[in-house]
């Protein structure tokens, strides 16, 4: 096992967190300071900020839950005081962690681990995990504006698109996208002189809402 895979495994944190923790010199491996790359056999001691870590079972913790509007997808409350997913959760799972988010305005699909590989592989842009969307605009889509979302376009922070985006009803969408920009959905309306007025995630990879109740969770 790779030292950045041993360290997220045996804390909880991300693979991209347990990469800044070794390159920042933070983990040592058999007294010397480890380095990416470093494999971690049977019986190697390793240590983080000086304190032994022994590799834990390869059981994870993974639920998906049913986010309701107005709660944010932290583990800790904002300077609004908003309530946080963690709320919603019993006490022997209040040590997992939000993959990804959603934000508060939202509700729907929101898994949460205590798997740093899959914290890992669910957010890193380079692993294009789709996720899916049900959205209703304040404005029905035109097919140039559709034509629009599919080609793609310029943000702040690049080039935003839907991988494919089909009309439900009304003012309703479902759309799917690889990308995980932050309020990437809301901001390409708004840059097509649209608005959502409603949004809910249906899907992430392979796990899918189905009818769980809102404000309601289940192991996966």
């Amino acid at each position: 096992m790779r030292i950045n895979q041993f360290i997220a495994t045996a804390t909880g944190m991300s693979r991209r967190a347990a990469d800044k923790e070794v390159a920042d010199g933070r983990v040592k491996l058999n007294g010397k300071r480890a380095v990416l790359g470093d494999q971690v056999p049977d019986g190697d001691i390793v240590l983080y900020k000086g304190k032994p870590v022994e590799k834990k079972s390869t059981e994870f913790t993974t639920i998906m839950l049913n986010k309701p509007v107005g709660y944010i997808s932290s583990r800790k409350r904002d300077e609004t005081n908003a309530p946080t997913v963690m709320d919603l959760l019993p006490k022997d799972l209040q040590h997992l962690k939000p993959v990804g988010r959603l934000d508060k305005e939202s509700d729907g699909l929101l898994l949460l681990t205590d798997d740093g590989d899959l914290l890992y592989k669910s957010t890193h842009p380079k692993f294009e995990i789709e996720k899916e969307y049900l959205v209703e605009f304040e404005e029905r889509m035109t097919p140039a504006i559709i034509a629009q979302w599919k080609k793609g376009m310029k943000l702040p922070d690049g080039i935003a698109r839907a991988d494919s985006m089909t009309h439900e009803s009304g003012t309703t969408y479902r759309i799917v996208l690889h990308q995980g920009k932050t309020r990437q959905l809301r901001r390409m309306a708004g840059k097509t002189g649209n608005a959502v007025t409603k949004l809910t995630r249906v899907r992430s990879d392979k796990h899918v809402l189905g009818n769980l109740k809102v404000g309601a969770w289940k192991k996966v």
